[in-house]
């Protein structure tokens, strides 16, 4: 299906086939492309320029951050940042950190919201290499007063506790703060913490010899079907009393902590299994971000300046469900290795045979879905048809924002604070 965003219809296309995009910004990008977009192209932008995914208002603020120094293996570059603890007998001992916020699928679906994203941030320290050793988290909730509020505070803390407990992950830390400002959108901040030696580092972009060596893309973890679609764009957005709250909730993800953790064992059985026939640096590995496979596969090569071709009926799934859903679906549980095509049916064979991920959930598997190209172009095919033929950084970068803004001017205020016969006495300066 062929949709031209430069007619009187164009806002109407967008509207009827739920596009995250601004009808300025589909014009922008058909015109970068020269020609009327795919539906799949379409939901694939609206998902991967969301600014959960692309960060295209705030790139310029976040680049003032510091992100380097002695001790800095890795900043925010990839999946997790990593820093040097340590050294000894010439390796360094690092800890992996990541932090990711799942605010809106917690407000309207508070125990799956927070499960997920623990699961979610435990799989992105999990990419480096790293082996999880706890998980922190800063929560911000509405006026307790109030019995909706006080339901969403209990429902997240036993999200959290439902999928970090299977896992054997502790919570090691975090805060919570309530406030009637909080009231219609609570912030649910999940961080996880990993340790893992400088040498067992994995990357989440595959190296410069990919593209000439032919390396394949491998789907590995549950079977995809239609849960989380959408879910990037939705967290992006704001609330609103016209919202379809109903449609909202479909877009939060269902959580499967045992398969994960069946996932976690296998992934480390894997590794150790390469590094004893020196292949461990023959493999890439991402987690399905927001925009699941195409999120994945297309973040793993254009972070190299490759591009990639997939064959997405190829995917183990579950149900019927057109093929821009499939592409596109934030299912959990789920991770894309990219690695030497001497490795891929020992890859798939380890989750499948040696593994039985199949026998943990229904479906569930490992597909090679596709290949590293060396033209920078993402092409995924669905059977004979062509759903995508984009440059890669066009879909991870094709809509950028350099917003005006203003620094408010906020009046200094100071307490100060002694304590007298145990008790604590706060004076203003």
């Amino acid at each position: 299906m062929q949709l031209d965003f430069t007619g009187s219809d164009a806002q109407a296309l967008l509207d009827q086939h739920n596009i995250a995009l601004k009808l300025e910004e589909a014009k922008e990008l058909q015109s970068q492309l020269g020609r009327p977009l795919t539906l799949t192209e379409a939901t694939v932008f609206g998902i991967q320029l969301s600014e959960h995914c692309s960060y295209k208002s705030s790139r310029n603020f976040l680049k003032g951050f510091m992100t380097s120094g002695e001790n800095v293996i890795l900043g925010p570059a990839e999946d997790a940042g990593i820093v040097r603890v340590f050294e000894k007998d010439g390796e360094g001992y690092a800890i992996a950190v990541g932090h990711e916020s799942h605010n809106h699928p917690s407000q309207i679906v508070p125990y799956e919201g927070a499960a997920t994203g623990v699961g979610g941030i435990m799989r992105d320290i999990i990419c480096m290499g790293a082996k999880p050793v706890g998980c922190l988290d800063g929560l911000r909730f509405g006026d307790p007063a109030k019995p909706l509020q006080r339901n969403i505070a209990r429902e997240v803390v036993k999200g959290i506790s439902g999928y970090g407990n299977p896992l054997g992950v502790p919570n090691i830390g975090g805060d919570v703060y309530f406030h009637e400002g909080f009231d219609e959108n609570c912030l649910v901040n999940v961080s996880a913490v990993g340790v893992l030696r400088e040498s067992e580092l994995i990357h989440s972009y595959v190296p410069d010899c990919a593209a000439d060596e032919n390396w394949n893309l491998i789907i590995i973890g549950k079977p995809t079907d239609n849960s989380g679609f959408g879910g990037a764009s939705f967290a992006s957005d704001s609330f609103s009393d016209e919202d379809d709250m109903d449609a909202k909730k479909a877009a939060v993800q269902e959580p499967n902590p045992f398969l994960e953790r069946h996932l976690i064992a296998s992934i480390f059985d894997l590794l150790e299994e390469l590094k004893k026939t020196g292949d461990f640096e023959r493999i890439a590995m991402k987690d399905h971000g927001a925009g699941g496979v195409v999120c994945a596969t297309v973040e793993l090569v254009e972070g190299a300046g490759f591009g990639a071709e997939l064959q997405l009926d190829n995917l183990h799934t579950v149900g019927d469900y057109p093929p821009h859903v499939i592409a596109c679906s934030e299912t959990q549980e789920r991770f894309c290795i990219a690695c030497h095509p001497d490795l891929t049916q020992r890859i798939i064979d380890h989750f499948q045979v040696k593994w039985e991920l199949g026998k943990v959930a229904q479906n569930a598997g490992a597909s090679c879905v596709g290949r590293v190209t060396k033209e920078p172009q993402y092409i995924l095919r669905w059977k004979d048809e062509v759903l995508c033929d984009a440059p890669a950084k066009v879909i991870t970068q094709g809509i950028l924002y350099d917003r005006e803004y203003e620094i408010p001017e906020v009046e200094e205020k100071r307490t100060e604070v002694a304590y007298k016969d145990g008790e604590i006495i706060l004076s203003a300066a």
